[in-house]
């Protein structure tokens, strides 16, 4: 049982004694004070973790070091004892912070009920405080996450881009490959720092959706055949520089793309080229929709419609809900360029009358 340490003040020497043998006799660790200045002396020196005032007392009354214990320490409880009642004092006090207030002369067991409830309440706000410290701590590590992920997702696929051109180029500089190697081992290292931070702040996260779809593929004769058709992929994504590097990968590889910026323009261009596009890439997290509500939507205008989904945010349940309303894989950003292309190219040969295999 947690031990708690009272501070009574009060100028009147019997009831400091009365009140110090009825909390010391439920285990209650007693100082006493005589004034209020001396009060103030005692907390800036000491914890406690309720202060027991008289009202009425010679130099700094009750009232006033309410004030003063609010302004040294908001976790503190407080009680007011006072033989002058009045509605008005009773309402100061309660605005000053007081957990409550009891009459003179007093009754010990009312004293000891109303102690009980201000270390009830006292912990209720701590754990309050602690929950809601921890709601902003998750938030801020999902934001910061998310943030991060998506120029760390373009930094990794644009360091694959030149490592290509290179080769393209026939171009063999060992410094600039060591650079390369350098600036990728220390992308991978700040990836790896974030998912710490993700498992700390949430440890059932999961790395891969357990709804991940088993997607059937066909040969790579023919996936490489489908690739240069005249079908389209859709990139959905609301960073700039994140639609460029895709853009550019799927590029190399033969894939035509479309752009979209918004989900409302997505949603649109799917609606007047629906026939073209082969692949939708979907952020789930865009400014101005859900992503739920964007799947839905597209699969609206095409109940057959292919998905990939992107997120710099932890997976969650609307991800999870994502995969068995039909989109058929997830990548976590950051990604690099050989992830997004298998993943594409998976969902790119996939069957569409294999529904029994695809839902598996």
């Amino acid at each position: 049982m947690k031990q708690y340490y009272i501070l009574v003040v009060d100028d009147d020497y019997a009831s400091r004694l009365m009140l110090k043998k009825a909390l010391e006799h439920d285990n209650y660790m007693v100082t006493l004070c005589s004034s209020g200045t001396d009060a103030l002396t005692l907390l800036q020196q000491q914890k406690f973790d309720l202060v027991l005032t008289d009202l009425i007392m010679q130099g700094i009354s009750g009232i006033d070091l309410l004030e003063k214990v609010r302004e040294l320490n908001k976790d503190m409880a407080t009680i007011l004892l006072t033989g002058h009642a009045s509605i008005e004092t009773a309402v100061q006090a309660v605005r000053l912070g007081a957990s409550d207030y009891l009459l003179k002369p007093i009754n010990l067991e009312e004293l000891q009920i109303r102690v009980k409830r201000a270390f009830e309440r006292l912990e209720l706000e701590k754990r309050l405080y602690e929950a809601e410290r921890k709601l902003t701590y998750n938030a801020t590590i999902a934001t910061t996450n998310h943030e991060i992920n998506q120029p760390l997702t373009v930094i990794i696929s644009a360091i694959d881009m030149i490592k290509m051109e290179l080769q393209k180029l026939n171009i063999h500089n060992q410094r600039l490959t060591n650079y390369l190697q350098l600036m990728h081992k220390s992308s991978l290292r700040i990836a790896n720092i974030l998912r710490k931070l993700r498992e700390i702040s949430s440890p059932k996260i999961q790395d891969v959706p357990l709804g991940m779809k088993m997607i059937e593929i066909q040969d790579d004769k023919q996936a490489a055949a489908m690739a240069l058709d005249n079908r389209y992929i859709l990139v959905i994504e609301d960073e700039e520089q994140l639609r460029q590097i895709i853009q550019s990968v799927l590029n190399s590889a033969s894939y035509k793309v479309i752009l979209a910026e918004t989900a409302h323009e997505g949603i649109d261009l799917y609606r007047a080229d629906k026939e073209l596009i082969e692949l939708v890439v979907l952020d789930f997290n865009l400014p101005d929709a859900n992503g739920l509500n964007v799947l839905r939507q597209l699969q609206s205008l095409n109940p057959g419609v292919k998905i990939l989904l992107t997120s710099g945010f932890d997976v969650d349940e609307s991800i999870q809900e994502a995969l068995k309303l039909g989109a058929l894989e997830f990548i976590r950003k950051p990604f690099n360029r050989q992830q997004i292309l298998e993943s594409v190219k998976k969902i790119y040969t996939y069957h569409p009358t294999d529904t029994n295999q695809a839902s598996r």
